[in-house]
């Protein structure tokens, strides 16, 4: 068990970018070759004949296969006076640098109060008996601060993308949202990547498509929307029956939304770029790791429960961006749940983050001490309570870079407390600033690790 959050001084997440082309990616397994070097004794060592061994073969690699329906061509689309023959296939991948940020400057139409307000119309629309599953806000249909790109020449329009895992009687699947804005026309109706084009009356664009796919004979069912809408707006919807748990991908044989569902989604107003956010919209749930690992799985109810324990203690003179007690899994870890907020303290600004969890052993309190330093600006003190729990305290100094080019360091403090308890359950709450602001102070720390009720006993 570390003693600590992830590291506060990388960076709280790996950024990624992917762009594909809405057309399938054909994939070739390449073959190995395996050359063997051979010896030949030297004569005067030996009087015997040289031999050799033939080394066995290579293990055959496994067969890949991935299968899509035949496109037929000339063919018809209901709704496309021309059809345009199936082109290749392509995909395309571009780096991007910066830490994730919702204010891009590159994009102004998008924003965080822009994003949680797609996100919140997004849920609300959702048919009835659709649930999203319990999991972090990344994967809950929270729109993802936009990215910008090494190349300064590339510009694809900028996409902010959002996913969940849905569930809906005996289907379970995935959905994924994606909304950019470009001044592109829209594309021609091309034979195998629709089934149908609808003109909507004020000249919106949706073209729909329900397909399949089989990977190594494992086969995905999905459906799509894609809508480009006059104010530049390119939307795309798709759902499929599968899913990930327990590191594995799942098929419902179930999509959870059918075309017309999704046409409703993707047509959704507040979903459009030049869609003016409501007065009052705050930002999207900050995301919040922790390494803490190999408790029992926390589901949504356990997490109300112990949100409310959390929205109960007091802070005197502590003010957050959003209400303490919003609790969600850590990253992919059902084990653990957690809240980053950014507070305001009088003359000060930090951010604070609580991680929960249970199933935790003890830490080692061998070489306990009131105040004990390291040589890399660590300060730590551990003490054990009479009821058995340990409690540690710990301060760390360090330097926090950007990954943009030219990016200046900022020096950082952050102070962690953590109480584990003779139960297994486990609270840390750790506060960071940008020096010369200060973090929250021990006590305030202590406070909320040692509340009552905060305990994960199962």
């Amino acid at each position: 068990m570390s003693d600590d959050d992830t590291d506060p001084g990388s960076p709280s997440r790996r950024i990624a970018a992917w762009t594909f082309g809405l057309s399938v990616v054909s994939v070739v397994a390449a073959g190995v070759v395996v050359g063997g070097l051979l010896h030949t004794p030297e004569p005067e060592l030996t009087t015997a004949l040289p031999t050799t061994t033939t080394p066995p073969p290579p293990p055959e690699l496994p067969e890949y296969s991935y299968v899509t329906p035949s496109v037929t061509y000339p063919t018809q689309i209901p709704g496309c006076d021309v059809v345009e023959p199936p082109g290749e296939s392509e995909m395309i991948a571009y780096a991007h640098y910066g830490a994730p940020a919702y204010e891009n400057p590159d994009y102004p139409w998008f924003s965080g109060p822009k994003a949680l307000a797609m996100s919140q119309a997004l849920v609300d629309a959702l048919p009835a008996g659709t649930e999203v599953e319990f999991a972090a806000p990344e994967a809950s249909l929270y729109f993802q601060p936009i990215s910008s790109y090494e190349d300064p020449t590339i510009d694809l329009g900028g996409s902010t993308d959002a996913h969940a895992t849905l569930r809906r009687g005996d289907a379970r699947g995935s959905l994924w949202v994606s909304v950019r804005q470009t001044a592109d026309p829209v594309p021609p109706c091309v034979a195998g990547s629709l089934d149908a084009r609808r003109t909507l009356g004020d000249g919106t664009v949706v073209d729909v498509q329900d397909t399949w796919s089989e990977t190594d004979g494992v086969r995905t069912v999905s459906r799509s929307a894609a809508v480009y809408t006059t104010d530049g707006s390119r939307i795309h919807l798709s759902a499929s029956d599968a899913s990930y748990s327990d590191g594995e991908e799942k098929h419902s044989s179930a999509v959870p939304l059918s075309i017309d569902e999704l046409v409703t989604l993707a047509t959704l107003p507040q979903l459009r770029v030049t869609v003016p956010v409501p007065p009052g919209t705050g930002m999207p749930p900050m995301p919040c790791s922790t390494s803490v690992e190999g408790g029992p799985a926390i589901d949504r109810a356990e997490a109300a429960r112990l949100g409310v324990a959390l929205a109960a203690v007091p802070l005197p003179g502590v003010s957050t961006d959003r209400p303490l007690g919003e609790l969600w899994p850590a990253g992919y870890d059902a084990g653990t749940v957690c809240q980053a907020v950014q507070v305001t303290t009088p003359g000060s600004e930090s951010e604070l983050r609580v991680a929960i969890a249970g199933g935790q052993d003890l830490p080692d309190t061998s070489e306990t001490s009131s105040g004990r330093g390291s040589y890399d600006g660590t300060f730590t003190e551990i003490r054990t309570l009479a009821d058995g729990s340990v409690v540690e305290r710990r301060e760390h100094h360090y330097a926090q870079v950007g990954m943009e080019a030219g990016a200046q360091s900022t020096q950082m403090t952050s102070r962690t407390v953590t109480v584990t308890r003779l139960s297994g359950g486990y609270v840390q709450a750790v506060s960071n600033a940008a020096v010369p602001a200060r973090p929250l102070s021990f006590e305030q720390l202590e406070a909320i690790a040692l509340a009552p009720d905060l305990e994960v006993t199962s």
